[in-house]
């Protein structure tokens, strides 16, 4: 594991206000003219493999000429926010614990919560917090009360639906149940959150909870600001997101499948 890189106590206090005025970490890491890596731990995920990319060209290819049909996606994912601030961030968060004022140290350590949501041209469903560990059949409980009768306010009367290909997204019980309740379900390469708009959505999502460095010590709190916070997000943004499909597609196809910037 590399070592953590250390920030002056100028630094520090620069992050905190730039933090409070909801800058982006990128801009953050520009000012102090740092690394982004100072302030933020990128996320490790699978290497693509040949057959990987593959699927992902061939899926972006498939879809090269689609522009307003975007507006029929519903876009959907779990996420996990946590008590002390957002996964991925760990250098930013450690150096800042030093400011006692503003974090304070819980003696019962850490916790979370799981959120699934789903959003789409038309708006964006209600918060959906997931007790415990979710089976196919929970997953499919909360298709029912979040997802079934605001699809086509999402994403019009002929609808389709988007989800990775976690194994209890695409346990048997669930194909058979799309299926019968007639849901188109969009094709999705394995490997490929950098095509699902949604994972973006989360970084608004979480910038907005964590504002100024904002940590939480019950869940009840993080569950209250959570639900707030995704209620702030508007449509204008949520468009935005779908709006940038086709560009995804475009990087896609331009690096023949490998992982792009999104």
């Amino acid at each position: 594991m590399p070592s953590e890189i250390q920030l002056t106590e100028s630094e520090r206090k620069l992050i905190l206000a730039l933090h409070k005025k909801n800058k982006s970490h990128r801009e953050i890491a520009t000012k102090i003219n740092r690394s982004k890596t100072v302030v933020t731990k990128k996320k490790h995920s699978p290497a693509l493999t040949t057959a990987h990319k593959d699927l992902r060209l061939s899926w972006a290819k498939d879809h090269m000429i689609w522009n307003n049909e975007w507006h029929k996606v519903v876009w959907s994912d779990e996420k996990k926010f946590n008590l002390d601030g957002p996964d991925g961030f760990s250098y930013y968060w450690h150096d800042l614990r030093k400011e006692e004022e503003i974090f304070s140290t819980r003696p019962l350590g850490g916790g979370s919560v799981m959120i699934w949501a789903s959003f789409g041209w038309g708006g964006k469903s209600s918060i959906c917090f997931v007790d415990g560990r979710m089976n196919a059949k929970g997953y499919q409980e909360v298709l029912k009360k979040h997802l079934i009768d605001i699809g086509s306010c999402m994403g019009g009367s002929d609808w389709i639906f988007q989800q990775d290909n976690a194994p209890i997204h695409r346990a048997k019980v669930n194909l058979a149940w799309f299926k019968s309740k007639k849901i188109n379900v969009l094709p999705w390469p394995s490997l490929s959150p950098d095509l699902n708009p949604i994972e973006n959505l989360w970084g608004i999502l979480a910038r907005k909870v964590y504002a100024g460095g904002k940590q939480f010590r019950t869940k009840e709190q993080l569950k209250t600001t959570i639900i707030k916070s995704w209620e702030e997000i508007s449509i204008e943004q949520l468009r935005a997101l779908v709006e940038s499909m086709p560009e995804r597609i475009f990087e896609v196809i331009k690096l023949n499948g490998a992982k792009t910037k999104y």
